[in-house]
């Protein structure tokens, strides 16, 4: 196949959403907007299980300037997206680690935190390349509901809204919801309740954000199984090793497993004709 072939290939349209060679590929963001929840936590887990049910599995740290998942990961990346913008070839910059690969953004990185819109389209389209090598795509999105952070949650096809217990997690989940179905017109989302205490914690968390976004946006949401307090996970973070391999059996590692499986259950359901939404990977002027 030419290049020419390869860039038509990625360029059909239907409607709109971006048609891959292979309809099966996936791309999920991880987003909730207040920082602290566990998005990072949740996108390297979830990254591994699905690595370890045999999917091709690419992490892309879309907290430009502020990036961490490589600490998550253990590794100490010498590239980054910096360097991609700048012209280096995108499968140069990828890490492998724990099964998976990283495509690592560059903390303090003031220019990554403020991409600008053609920027973001340069950068969405040589991430749109890589489907040809992976199947499975997590987009780990920064706290907020900077253009960054939405565009980036946007481009996904399936959009998981980590959320906890607490009242102003509820709220910035809620915020980000919004502006979602705003900017970027969302119709359904997965909730993850996170660091819950009990099941009825979990249902809590989901039920309140449901009744807000029935009575305001009329969307869709499908609860996850949730993820519950565990202390491994702070120990897991601080040897560089996603839970789900340093401490396989503890609660929160065997609920990211049941997650991964769970999504796999529903997008079979479901099947999305593609994993990328429309957004910046091919019209530049795309709000």
């Amino acid at each position: 196949m030419t290049n020419g072939d390869q860039a038509a290939t990625l360029r059909r349209m239907s409607g709109s959403v971006l048609e891959m060679d292979k309809p099966r590929t996936r791309v999920v963001s991880i987003t909730g907007g207040k920082g602290g929840v566990g998005k990072s936590t949740v996108s390297v887990n979830l990254a591994v299980a699905w690595a370890r049910r045999g999917a091709r599995t690419l992490a892309l740290d879309c907290d430009m300037g502020m990036a961490d998942l490589n600490l998550l990961l253990g590794v100490a990346p010498g590239r980054s997206l910096v360097d991609v913008l700048h012209g280096l070839p995108i499968e140069e910059a990828l890490v492998e680690a724990h099964g998976i690969h990283l495509l690592p953004a560059l903390n303090g990185s003031y220019m990554l935190a403020n991409l600008d819109e053609a920027s973001r389209h340069v950068l969405f389209r040589k991430i749109a390349t890589l489907a040809q090598r992976f199947d499975t795509f997590i987009f780990d999105i920064p706290a907020g509901i900077g253009e960054n952070a939405i565009a980036m949650a946007g481009a996904a096809a399936e959009v998981v809204i980590v959320a906890t217990p607490e009242p102003l997690s509820l709220a910035d989940a809620y915020a980000c919801l919004k502006v979602m179905v705003l900017r970027q017109q969302l119709t359904r989302a997965y909730i993850l309740p996170n660091n819950c205490k009990s099941p009825a914690e979990a249902d809590d968390v989901f039920a309140r954000l449901r009744a807000l976004t029935d009575r305001f946006l009329g969307i869709e949401l499908t609860q996850l199984p949730s993820v519950p307090y565990d202390s491994m996970v702070p120990v897991a973070a601080a040897a560089g090793m996603p839970l789900v391999i340093h401490s396989p059996d503890s609660p929160a590692s065997r609920a990211f497993k049941q997650v991964a499986r769970r999504l796999d259950q529903l997008a079979e359901d479901e099947r999305p004709s593609s994993g990328f939404r429309s957004l910046l990977f091919l019209d530049p002027e795309a709000k």
